[in-house]
């Protein structure tokens, strides 16, 4: 769904505040009502005699934004013209296509269209033609539903037959073909039906049982190790939460843990799709619905099932269908409007005025537990930490004026906030509730990721792994966790379920430690301390920040070789990419970055063979990776191997620039066909992989699934396959280890592959 964004008025309305010294006045008001007020009521003298009314703005802007919102309802005639384009896509058996124009037909036609019916019919046509006979017949089911015409009824008989004589259904398919028999139709009909009444009659008697596989397979839900806390809700029985005030509230271990096991399973109390997947992926568990089922209001939204369709109907969409296009452009304050949607105006303002008793863990029930039922998850939710006193003045603005710009919305196209309710809500109130939440999810919302498998740009047919994000969601079970540079824990995803598994042992009273974000293996200290104070406001002082044998690892990664004593040294005064792409463009003469060395501590400049030396990787490799996306291969295999000749004896064994030359050569390489030197650069590749994210980490588990794609290819088209076999399978064992641990038995499912 193409988006509006709506930051640069925010951006423009907080220059003029802070130009006119407004800004100074909204930070003196103490709470975030009267911030949101002072915004309300703000007329700001700028220029002379110009004066500019916040609110007026806002509401200038929303204006535009319910005309595009307008757009976004169903149309007939687009839903005919799509599946026209869907019937003459499957009469060439272009099925990828033709399901695709369904698809859209279906989004777009009103509820009560006649072509609604049709286009379910005609999509389990193109099932069938795809022997995925399982979606067919729910298809099949769907287009009677939504009243399929009664003339044509034989047509999707006869269709329904063959899919339960292809799934060996043969008592489902004997039962259909009775009533296509038994039907009243006319001479014309009944001569073609009679034809095909045989035919299926002749498949009935030898069936041949067809391969059918449903267009989604979901992992199935692991269970905890020892069960689920009693007190903490989502949590394993073998944690605690702790608090303290040199910690804060946390997650604590109350006995041994292995490796590998389930320590949490947790339903978002929020979750909100990113706007690029609202068409593809269902609206309310987040799968990916390749055979969508549409929303009845609007053709922004789909779900993958009935269930997830009813539940998303009668949630927050309620309020939400036709102004999706609006909504989306404030970013994560419209997860801050579904958290206030979800839990209610009520239950909202009992929360926001319970007392907090002494003694008592902030964020628990009456009753001492955590995250449980809806009003102790909301509860859980509110009780996280906003961090608004620690925001910029401008931060705080921006928050404020996206807040007053949802809530206008919602008084101005939505019964919410007129909807019956015990307590009054208005644009005011309910701005400065979802200011708050606003805040609490810049540092506690989690991004919620899938991981796809894709073919590099060379088109070798060599997979590489990523993970991409789906969503953005709020775990307030999870986010009881401290950060950690270096985490003793993996999250991963199944739908909008969050499942996290410890990857290391951890003993009875270790603190539990995720990441939230700047990871030791993939930052440097000075980015990371950085990046946790601007965006979570603390001074990380976990092992990787604080302890000498992390820096020594960190210098490796980014360092080159000493010129005093062949030792590592790291640069001082900026990060190794920047220096290079310095050396490349005007010389390290003319900056002040310089090397330490961590061996002989001598602090010196780079000499000039050294700066030659890095511009020239840098230039072979770019000009390397250009002619590889070309497919000039020879090239790119000249260019690669250049830059790492140029690179010997400079940079350190492990930097992360050397090991990229190897795996863009070994890339270049397959696609020349050279799959044994391939092979080589990529078992050195994995040395250092190994080295840097451990024996047992995922990075290392993706680069194998890579090399086993490698070593495939080497067995089957190298003439040499025999010399590969036995290290295939010693990998591929490897691989499903490592993934094992970290995703669970049925890791494949994560990937696609099964």
């Amino acid at each position: 769904m193409e988006t509006f964004n709506c930051q640069p008025l925010l951006d423009r309305l907080t220059l003029v505040m802070v130009r006119t010294g407004a800004l100074r006045e909204f930070t003196k008001r103490e709470t975030t009502l009267e911030k949101i007020k002072y915004c309300l009521e703000a007329q700001v003298l700028y220029e002379a005699d110009f004066r500019i009314n916040i609110r007026e703005e806002i509401q200038n802007l929303l204006e535009v934004l319910y005309d595009r919102c307008d757009g976004h309802g169903k149309c007939e005639k687009s839903a005919v013209e799509a599946k026209i384009k869907g019937s003459k896509a499957y009469m060439k058996k272009r099925d990828g296509e033709a399901l695709s124009k369904y698809n859209e037909c279906l989004r777009l036609a009103p509820p009560d269209s006649p072509t609604l019916p049709i286009a379910y019919a005609n999509r389990s046509a193109v099932l069938v033609q795809m022997a995925k006979y399982e979606d067919a017949l729910h298809d099949l089911d769907r287009a009677e539903v939504a009243g399929y015409p009664s003339s044509l009824q034989h047509k999707l008989l006869a269709r329904r037959i063959k899919c339960h004589t292809a799934l060996g259904q043969l008592e489902q398919a004997r039962e259909a073909l009775q009533r296509l028999k038994n039907m009243p139709l006319s001479p014309n009909i009944k001569e073609k039906v009679d034809k095909e009444v045989a035919e299926l009659e002749t498949a009935l008697a030898a069936p041949v049982p067809a391969h059918s596989t449903p267009s989604q397979v979901h992992p199935t839900v692991p269970g905890m190790v020892g069960g689920e806390n009693a007190t903490v809700k989502y949590l394993t029985a073998a944690f605690e939460m702790g608090e303290n005030e040199k910690f804060g509230r946390h997650v604590v271990a109350k006995e041994d843990v292995a490796p590998g096991s389930v320590i949490m399973v947790e339903k978002p109390f929020a979750v909100l799709l990113v706007p690029d997947l609202l068409t593809s992926h269902c609206l309310t568990c987040l799968s990916p619905a390749p055979l969508p089922l549409p929303c009845e209001g609007c053709r922004d939204v789909v779900y993958c099932s009935e269930e997830c369709q009813r539940e998303g109907a009668s949630g927050c969409h309620r309020y939400e269908c036709r102004l999706l296009h609006l909504l989306s452009s404030v970013g994560i304050a419209h997860l801050a409007l579904r958290i206030i949607f979800i839990a209610g105006w009520d239950l909202h303002c009992q929360i926001r005025d319970e007392k907090i008793e002494a003694g008592k863990v902030v964020g628990t029930g009456p009753n001492g537990n955590y995250n449980e039922g809806k009003e102790g998850s909301y509860r859980a939710v509110y009780h996280l930490m906003p961090h608004l006193t620690s925001c910029s003045p401008e931060d705080q603005l921006q928050y404020c004026l996206a807040s007053i710009l949802l809530a206008s919305a919602m008084a101005d196209r939505t019964d919410f906030v007129t909807d019956k309710v015990e307590k009054t809500v208005d644009v005011a109130g309910l701005a400065a509730a979802l200011m708050r939440h606003v805040a609490q999810l810049v540092s506690n919302a989690h991004a919620v990721t899938r991981v796809e498998r894709i073919v590099n740009e060379a088109g070798n047919k060599v997979e590489e792994v990523q993970q991409k994000r789906v969503a953005s969601a709020i775990y307030p079970t999870a986010s009881l966790m401290n950060h950690s540079c270096k985490p003793n824990i993996i999250n991963n995803f199944i739908g909008d379920l969050l499942v996290i598994r410890t990857i290391e042992d951890v003993k009875e009273g270790d603190q539990i430690y995720n990441c939230y974000g700047p990871h030791y293996c993939r930052q440097t200290r000075e980015d990371r301390q950085e990046s946790l104070k601007q965006q979570y406001f603390f001074t990380c002082k976990c092992y990787p920040c604080t302890q000498p044998q992390y820096m020594r690892q960190e210098a490796v990664w980014n360092g080159v070789q000493c010129e005093s004593c062949g030792g590592v040294a790291s640069w001082v005064g900026g990060d190794a990419e920047e220096n290079e792409d310095a050396a490349e463009k005007d010389g390290f003469e003319e900056r002040r970055s310089v090397l330490f060395c961590i061996h002989c501590h001598k602090l010196q400049g780079p000499s000039t063979f050294l700066t030659q030396a890095c511009a020239k990787v840098s230039s072979l490799l770019e000009s390397g990776e250009e002619a590889l996306k070309k497919s000039a291969t020879d090239r790119a295999v000249e260019l690669l191997k250049g830059a790492l000749g140029a690179g010997a004896g400079v940079y350190q064994r492990g930097n992360h620039t050397m090991t990229r030359v190897r795996d863009m050569l070994a890339a270049a390489l397959v696609a020349h066909g050279d799959y044994e030197r391939s092979c080589e650069e990529l078992r050195e590749c994995l040395k250092v992989t190994e080295d840097r994210y451990g024996s047992q980490s995922v990075e290392l588990a993706h680069e194998l699934l890579k090399f086993s794609d490698i070593l495939n290819l080497a067995i089957t088209k190298s003439g040499k396959g025999k010399r590969y076999e036995e290290e295939l399978k010693t990998v591929q064992k490897r691989t499903d280890q490592i993934f094992r641990l970290n995703y669970g038995a049925e890791w494949k499912l994560y990937f696609g592959t099964e």
